[in-house]
């Protein structure tokens, strides 16, 4: 089976997960030094903490960041998650 990986053409809708964690890329801009660049990151969702965090000026040093350290976790797709109030994080108890 072939290893699914962020691409210069998916990066901004597609993520890596593994139970309550997400891995991916987003951007950053520095409004100071009118930059942006690429935070590569892991997520712990349920503790909504930050794991994993580098900054790159490059977005082909994000991707190889982020696919050589959770490259063997599913990819998934921000457009196929849940949408709607019902699953937000926030969302705990009603």
């Amino acid at each position: 089976m072939a290893q699914q990986q962020l691409t210069a053409d998916n990066f901004q809708e597609s993520y890596f997960q593994f139970g309550d964690r997400q891995a991916g890329i987003s951007l950053v801009y520095n409004p100071e030094e009118e930059h942006y660049s690429y935070n590569a990151y892991c997520l712990e969702l349920s503790l909504l903490q930050e794991l994993f965090a580098v900054e790159h000026d490059f977005l082909e040093d994000a991707l190889h960041t982020v696919n050589s350290e959770f490259g063997q976790w599913e990819l998934k797709s921000h457009d196929s998650a849940d949408k709607g109030c019902g699953s937000c994080v926030a969302k705990k108890s009603c």
